[in-house]
């Protein structure tokens, strides 16, 4: 948008980032308290909403949002440098807390980080650990659409596991996981552990696809005979779903549980 000395005020797009849109509401929220009581009656249908929207708009796209893009980019710098500096130190931290950054749309810093990562050297050991995650959800999902003696809990735990097995976890997270906060955190668990193997084992991927679906994209295409990755794709998968499934059915979820409200998804940068 415009340069002040050496900081440079890039125009983005805030739309699909929750945090930016938080403060924008708060601020919007305490200008208008505050215009309401200097502005005259008379003036106030006209001049509230122009200044609110003006004010809240101008500090959204010059200081919050530049601030908590960049955030987000830190966060995909500091996940590469532990899974550079530590495998299984990187691989515990990230398979844990990984779809934390999902949920809050932070997850959009760490994806070209992944793309760039195989445009440059034909792998991703982060996208391996990402991998995990979408595993041990699919697993605690599962977990759920087993114990439970609900039928429509059953019909939708088992749909959303197989979604989730084939790398798509948005009707497993949205549709049960987070409204029941520890199916989620079972599954967190899970992945915790899923990275952790494969951290220890230096697995990597050659390419974007996850899940249990995913398993092609462990072969390393210049080198076929190394299975290095593949081995520790299976291993991470096993434990990744071993793990979650079982502190779902003993912590994680009963019948008696009352489901929490619907968790909006939050959409790719860039569609409608």
């Amino acid at each position: 948008m415009f340069s002040l000395g050496s900081w440079n005020f890039q125009f983005l797009n805030y739309s699909y980032s929750i945090f930016p849109m938080i403060l924008a509401a708060w601020l919007a929220a305490k200008c208008e308290q505050w215009l309401k009581k200097v502005l005259p009656s008379y003036l106030q249908m006209i001049f509230v909403p122009l200044i609110t929207i003006l004010v809240v708009s101008t500090i959204t796209l010059v200081i919050t949002g530049p601030v908590i893009q960049g955030a987000a980019n830190g966060i995909a710098v500091f996940i590469n440098w532990l899974v550079s500096a530590s495998g299984w130190v990187g691989g515990l931290i990230i398979g844990a807390f990984y779809q934390l950054l999902v949920i809050f749309g932070l997850h959009w810093g760490v994806v070209p980080l992944v793309a760039q990562q195989i445009a440059g050297t034909g792998q991703s050991a982060l996208n391996a650990i990402i991998c995990s995650t979408m595993v041990a959800q699919g697993a605690a999902v599962l977990a759920v659409a087993v114990k439970s003696k609900k039928a429509d809990m059953k019909e939708l735990g088992i749909a959303a596991a197989i979604s989730a097995f084939c790398g798509v976890t948005e009707p497993a997270i949205y549709g049960i996981n987070l409204r029941y906060k520890k199916v989620f955190a079972s599954g967190c668990i899970g992945s915790a552990f899923g990275g952790l193997v494969t951290g220890l084992m230096h697995g990597t991927m050659f390419g974007f696809t996850g899940g249990l679906i995913g398993f092609s994209s462990f072969f390393n295409p210049k080198n076929p005979t190394d299975l290095n990755s593949f081995y520790a794709f299976l291993i991470a998968s096993a434990v990744s779903i071993v793990v979650a499934f079982i502190a779902t059915w003993v912590w994680g979820y009963n019948d008696n549980m009352t489901m929490g409200k619907k968790v909006a998804k939050k959409q790719r940068p860039g569609t409608k």
